[in-house]
């Protein structure tokens, strides 16, 4: 054998999907036992709150009670999901902790995945984008968060609809829209499917039933009641992300905005209407819409807009963005010194700026106080619209999604 050909033998596990499956669940199962190692619930320090708002929500869902009211016994913050992912958890709250909770970590981390790998790309550019997101993806799970699963629904969506399985892809934009409203945004791939009406169906059939399914455990007033609570919980939560004395959330385009001009009263729509305006131009080019360059294009670009534009956006949820950053990058024609340094500047400033390898005076004293994390992210979007807009996108080959590995 050659020494380009060991080369590539050694260098070959880095892109197979098994080994990356495998590591991904791994790394994500580790890392949400070493929240529960370093936890003492009853003391007070509960590394993983967030898992403990996720399936404590199951019961007081069974109970009729508040999901968005406080629990301070049973943990602290508040539950800011839809009645339907209280049900679901279901499962995560009849097993014992430490197990539910590595069972977590290991659920995100698969679906994420499967979720890139149905993506129409070569296993090279799809194995790229599991390494740009992977940082993101340990942060998103030692904050035991649901992100990961969010961003995969969405994916999700989006290749079901290419594969022509309205049924899935319509199903995944439904229920990512009722466990958290940024699954709402697949709604845009309606023009990439071949059978317009059974989308629609299908639309109106899931929400129907999703809906109404938690209706089967509680009484048909209190859901009505608890989605009424949902929505005075978002309008809440939405407006006091934004106050700009704290440095945790709002990490988004106007919340970097908001900080720097030390004005906390900017509305988020001076960026959320030019930025529809911008995507909605390439987007009504319907003559593109059976390219997979710019369908994949529209995906990274929706990615990218949820965290720029959510004045819920923190470290942990920019797990949604980074397969938008790994898109990116893919369908970028040349890597020049630019575009590779554009990579790894949002590599080290929107992904491993929260970790102990990224200078915590840097941190500290510039990066929170000015949410600067949003800054890099919202720099590839432009530059992916810009592709957009001027047809410069790399132009992949059309391949048929495959299955990921069943490990």
């Amino acid at each position: 054998m050659s020494l380009l050909g060991k080369k590539n033998f050694s260098l070959g596990f880095l892109r197979n999907p098994n080994f990356l499956l495998i590591l991904w669940t791994l790394i994500c199962a580790i890392a949400s036992f070493k929240q529960y190692a370093i936890s003492d619930a009853l003391s007070g320090k509960c590394a993983y709150n967030n898992f403990r708002v996720f399936i404590y929500s199951f019961k007081h869902l069974l109970a009729h009670q508040n999901l968005y009211g406080a629990y301070p016994a049973e943990y602290f913050d508040l539950y800011h999901y839809g009645p339907i992912f209280a049900l679901l958890i279901a499962p995560f709250y009849y097993l014992p902790i430490e197990i539910s909770l590595i069972l977590w970590g290991a659920l995100n981390a698969w679906c994420l995945f499967k979720a890139i790998w149905s993506l129409p790309l070569d296993s090279h550019a799809k194995a790229a984008i599991i390494w740009i997101s992977t940082n993101t993806l340990i942060t998103s799970t030692l904050n035991s968060q649901f992100h990961a699963i969010c961003v995969a629904m969405i994916i999700l969506s989006y290749t079901y609809i290419v594969k022509k399985k309205d049924i899935l892809g319509t199903l995944f934009i439904v229920l990512g829209a009722f466990i958290k409203l940024y699954g709402i945004v697949g709604l845009a791939f309606f023009f990439f499917s071949k059978s317009k009406k059974h989308f629609i169906l299908w639309s109106l059939i899931w929400t129907i039933a999703i809906f109404i399914l938690p209706m089967l455990f509680c009484k048909l007033g209190y859901i009505i009641q608890t989605y009424i609570d949902w929505y005075t919980d978002l309008i809440h939560k939405n407006g006091s992300n934004s106050d700009i004395t704290q440095t945790r959330l709002d990490v988004c385009v106007m919340g970097m905005v908001r900080r720097i001009t030390h004005n906390g009263t900017l509305s988020n729509l001076y960026y959320i209407l030019p930025a529809l305006f911008v995507m909605a131009i390439s987007y009504f080019r319907f003559k593109l819409h059976r390219q997979v360059s710019f369908q994949l294009a529209v995906l990274a670009s929706l990615l990218l807009f949820i965290i720029l534009a959510s004045t819920g956006s923190e470290s942990p949820t920019y797990i949604i963005a980074f397969p938008g950053v790994g898109i990116w990058y893919i369908l970028e024609k040349k890597k020049n010194i630019l575009v590779i340094s554009l990579l790894i500047i949002t590599l080290l400033i929107s992904s491993f700026s929260p970790t102990d390898l990224f200078p915590r005076s840097i941190r500290i004293n510039y990066l929170e106080p000015y949410a600067l994390m949003a800054l890099p992210v919202f720099l590839v979007w432009l530059r992916l619209n810009y592709l957009m807009l001027t047809n410069q996108l790399n132009q992949v080959n059309p391949i048929v999604p495959t299955q990921a590995p069943n490990s």
